[in-house]
C-alpha cells in the first residue's frame, strides 16, 4: 500500500511540474508544493512506522508475559476444566 502511495505522489509531482512549466502561475506552484509535501510525508510516515514496530516488555518474577504482533486472546490458566 505504501508503494502505491509513493508512486501516486511521484506521478502527481511530475504532473504538477509539467503544469507549472506549461502554464506558470499561482495554482500550479501550489500543486507542486502540495505534491512535494505528500511525497516527503509518505517517506517520513514509513520511516516512523518502522521505528515503532519494535516491542518491549517487562514482566516480574510471578507474572506471565505474552507479546504478539496483533490481537491476543488470553484465557484463565488456573481454570479447572472438570469443575462445575
Amino acid at each position: 500500500m505504501a508503494q502505491i502511495i509513493k508512486f501516486l505522489a511521484v506521478v502527481a509531482l511530475i504532473g504538477s511540474i509539467a503544469w507549472l512549466v506549461s502554464a506558470p502561475g499561482f495554482e500550479p506552484a501550489l500543486a507542486l508544493v502540495g505534491s512535494m509535501a505528500s511525497l516527503v510525508s509518505a517517506f517520513v510516515v514509513e520511516k516512523r512506522s518502522k521505528q515503532h514496530a519494535r516491542q518491549q516488555q517487562s514482566v516480574s518474577k510471578s507474572s506471565m508475559g505474552i507479546q504478539a504482533g496483533g490481537d491476543v486472546s488470553i484465557g484463565d490458566i488456573n481454570t479447572d476444566k472438570h469443575a462445575k
